[in-house]
């Protein structure tokens, strides 16, 4: 079990990053997008979606 929801932290991670990444807010090599939980991934990306 605890690797399957490790697997999915990090898919979900990745995927954030990538909106961030294409939303042109970040680097693909800014390494600080790797250190961010998943819950500050998603409030970036939740203030990018915003209308």
């Amino acid at each position: 079990m605890k690797n399957h929801l490790r697997t999915a932290v990090e898919s979900m991670k990745e995927h954030y990053i990538q909106k961030l990444i294409d939303a042109e807010m970040y680097q693909a090599s800014d390494e600080v997008l790797q250190s961010l939980t998943l819950t500050e991934l998603e409030v970036l990306v939740s203030r990018i979606e915003r209308p």
